[in-house]
């Protein structure tokens, strides 16, 4: 049960546009200045073939239903590699007594997620479970002492190279920057039309649904995350009886890879997973084009870096032949329109990149 102030405040108010607007104008000058990405076209989105850091903290920063527990099970799966599931997840994996044993029905072959973060219970002076849901935006000058010295943490007692997965850093990409310069951001974007069906647990899309209705379907905090980013963003504030809740997720989606074409240090589709696992990996893994990276024998002589110098067999097998895919043509029309009123809003919020 949401304990915040300011959610529930937005939440009483989701009924009343005018007023919701007010209290998230109110609150927002109580927050620093949020950052804000430049806009992109869709089909402009940065083609982004960079490798990975030879060495440093990799974060993993994803949205939720989008196959990030794939990638986190393959950096688990590899030597040379600490992976961190979730580390801002309510469940504390560092906690044997809040985190459980439970595992999603679709992370097919993970047995637990907590295996990493054995002998790590002293995290829990830093954690708090305000992170999956207040201040989701944090620019280059935030102050969040508690969560930079937990990451901090995670990375000091990693006894090899930390990857750390998260789905709650969407928008906190200019801070972990600012902050950890020396890690690597990898983000992951997969279609948000499947990412919508697969938050649905099975139910089909509702086109009469508004964001007043959707509250007993919300699985993966939409609405939570709503009513913090219109704190931050009051040009969101959308009228929650006249709103359908797609809408509101592809925005969400949308802003999250623009963050990411702005901060991350390279960028993949989980379409490109499906149809080339092994090639991605042996993309962003490889060393070629950091001339940092090169080292010397004994002898002086320079040693050329291996184009992938990790052995990817532990991957094999590991991504099961894709489902199959959603059947969208019910609501295309619907998608299509929603998404277009979606753009409207970046595209007249959003700064733009200059023309030459």
């Amino acid at each position: 049960m949401l304990r915040l102030f300011e959610q529930r405040v937005m939440r009483r108010l989701s009924a009343h546009p005018g007023l919701e607007r007010t209290a998230a104008h109110a609150m927002g000058l109580f927050r620093a200045k949020a950052p804000l990405p430049t806009y992109r076209d869709v089909d402009k989105f940065p083609n982004n073939n960079n490798s990975l850091h030879p060495d440093g903290p990799v974060f993993i920063t994803a949205r939720f239903r989008s196959g990030s527990t794939l990638l986190w099970q393959a950096f688990d799966r590899l030597a040379g590699f600490t992976a961190y599931y979730e580390p801002l997840n309510e469940r504390r994996w560092f906690d044997p007594i809040t985190r459980g044993e439970g595992t999603d029905e679709t992370h097919r072959g993970v047995q637990n997620y907590h295996s990493n973060y054995n002998g790590l219970e002293h995290l829990s002076q830093w954690f708090t479970d305000e992170w999956t849901y207040k201040n989701l935006v944090l620019g280059h000058s935030a102050h969040a002492c508690a969560l930079e010295k937990y990451i901090a943490e995670l990375i000091s007692r990693a006894p090899e190279r930390p990857v750390l997965q998260f789905n709650r850093v969407d928008f906190r990409l200019p801070f972990l920057k600012k902050n950890f310069p020396e890690a690597s951001i990898l983000h992951l974007r997969r279609n948000p039309r499947d990412t919508w069906r697969s938050t649905l647990k099975g139910h089909q899309n509702d086109q009469s649904w508004n964001l007043l209705s959707y509250s007993d379907h919300c699985h993966f905090y939409l609405l939570p995350w709503y009513r913090d980013l219109v704190i931050s963003y009051p040009w969101l504030l959308m009228d929650g009886r006249r709103t359908h809740p797609y809408r509101l997720h592809y925005l969400v989606s949308r802003l999250s890879d623009l963050f990411a074409a702005e901060w991350a240090d390279a960028s993949i589709s989980y379409e490109a997973l499906c149809n080339d696992f092994t090639g991605i990996f042996e993309r962003i893994l490889s060393e070629k084009g950091h001339t940092h990276s090169a080292q010397k024998s004994k002898k002086g002589t320079p040693i050329v870096p291996k184009e992938c110098p990790f052995d990817l067999s532990p991957l094999h097998g590991l991504m099961a032949p894709r489902q199959k895919a959603y059947d969208h043509s019910a609501d295309e029309e619907f998608y299509a329109a929603e998404e277009a009123a979606a753009e409207r809003l970046l595209r007249a919020h959003l700064p733009h990149l200059e023309r030459d």
